[in-house]
């Protein structure tokens, strides 16, 4: 696989996987309600939806390299406009803090799952967003099966990963997560970074015949 992508994937994974969303802070709550241990349901949750999201997307992906080269070219622009419009997106957002459950009914493991499962599979834009990520970092010289399977792997590892860091410093990280200042500061460095992301890919992109 390119080297370049490869370690541009990474780097992009790594910018969204410890961007503080939906499915940190249930982790995150999770934890301090319940503790890290049974919190590790709610990343497999996350995690089921994510493979069950990139399989999907990677059908119609493949669906659109075997049909047309210029379709998949233009999709991954689409990608390119989409990182940058994330970027945008977190720069110009409105200063709110992260408010973090509070609940203390405690919960089974299965019930944890079921949580970290239904909070990625509700989110409509998950597949439309690896759709248009995964291609930025396919090589249409090689084969497509192999690079789909190594880049799902990766951006499932990375993504649990950030998640059982977030749950094991839950505790400190409650007070940084529910500060107005430090998070508006966070999403304009985080802002920044994707749409870097997204110009190097765009000129990485060209030179992929």
């Amino acid at each position: 696989m390119n080297t370049t992508l490869l370690l541009s994937f990474i780097g992009t994974v790594l910018i969204i996987a410890f961007t503080p969303g939906p499915s940190v802070l249930l982790a995150t709550a999770n934890s301090m309600n319940h503790g890290a241990k049974k919190t590790i349901g709610t990343i497999l949750g996350d995690l089921s939806a994510n493979t069950i999201q990139i399989i999907l997307s990677s059908l119609g992906l493949a669906t659109i390299i075997n049909s047309s080269g210029d379709l998949f070219n233009m999709i991954k622009w689409l990608g390119v406009a989409y990182l940058i419009y994330m970027g945008l997106t977190k720069i110009f957002s409105q200063r709110s803090a992260l408010h973090l459950s509070k609940k203390k009914k405690e919960k089974t493991f299965f019930n944890l799952y079921l949580e970290g499962f239904l909070m990625s599979a509700s989110n409509p834009k998950a597949i439309v967003f690896l759709a248009a990520f995964f291609p930025l970092f396919i090589d249409q010289q090689l084969p497509f099966l192999p690079q789909v399977f190594m880049l799902g792997m990766l951006y499932l590892m990375i993504d649990g990963i950030s998640l059982l860091i977030y749950v094991y410093f839950a505790s400190r990280l409650k007070n940084y997560l529910e500060d107005q200042e430090k998070i508006h500061f966070q999403n304009r460095i985080i802002g920044g970074l994707l749409i870097f992301s997204g110009v190097m890919l765009s000129m990485v992109s060209k030179n992929i015949k």
